[in-house]
């Protein structure tokens, strides 16, 4: 078993700064196409979450109710994160119930559009259900450094339960103007209830102040690339 110390040695390896020896040219990469390439999303552990349970195979160590963490990479980023929001799409996505294998079976612009999918694949309506669903693309700011921040990219969906948060959001943005990406907002979770009075982790938003130029132009980078359609959000887990 690995002590604490080599642990974090390989801990260190993982967010070392690249040596002098690497070109960094990107090579390797030459034959990934816009198919390949997806955004992460950031999801967040609820007490029944199979994060949690250790003999599941999306289990992911400390994780905890409450936090949020990347779909992809599985980092854990506690109960609050600081988001840029970069673009938005309004999506109406069908999913299979997970109780029958579960599933992504397109997502379409319009609910006539799914269901009319839902018929044309020849589904089985009572286990695949279509879900209105907010994409909100963008960033989040692992360390706001002004002259070297750390982002990465990530995606918040917001479906059911969170489209209040959704209009909150989107509201916020409208008010303050501009281009979307030009302020930063806290994404946190709390505890809300169902009508059943069944509690539950939720989101809460916080207008924050603007980004730095370097955090404004990474922005645009990732605001191109979605508009182009060159990146899209990942849909390997519901």
């Amino acid at each position: 078993m690995a002590t604490k110390n080599e642990v974090a040695k390989k801990e260190e390896l993982t967010v070392a700064a690249r040596p002098s020896f690497m070109k960094g040219q990107g090579r390797g990469s030459e034959n990934v196409g816009v198919e390949d390439i997806t955004i992460p999303r950031l999801e967040l552990v609820q007490s029944l979450s199979p994060q949690r349970k250790k003999t599941d195979p999306q289990y992911i160590e400390g994780a905890e109710e409450g936090m949020f963490f990347n779909s992809v990479s599985k980092q854990l980023y506690g109960e609050s994160v600081i988001f840029v929001p970069v673009f938005f799409r309004k999506e109406y996505i069908i999913w299979k119930d997970r109780k029958h294998g579960g599933g992504f079976f397109g997502a379409h612009a319009t609910e006539q559009e799914a269901y009319k999918a839902i018929e044309d694949q020849d589904l089985n309506p009572e286990i695949h259900e279509v879900v209105d669903t907010a994409q909100h693309f963008g960033l989040i700011v692992n360390d706001p450094t002004p002259d070297n921040p750390k982002v990465e990219e990530i995606v918040i969906s917001m479906n059911k339960s969170k489209m209040k948060v959704n209009r909150q959001l989107n509201t916020m943005i409208r008010m303050a103007g501009g281009d979307r990406f030009e302020r930063a907002y806290k994404i946190s979770s709390v505890v809300d209830a169902n009508k059943a009075g069944e509690e539950y982790m939720n989101l809460s938003v916080k207008q924050l102040g603007f980004v730095s130029e370097p955090i404004y132009r990474a922005a645009e980078q990732v605001y191109e690339a979605i508009s182009s359609g060159a990146k899209d959000v990942n849909r390997d887990a519901e």
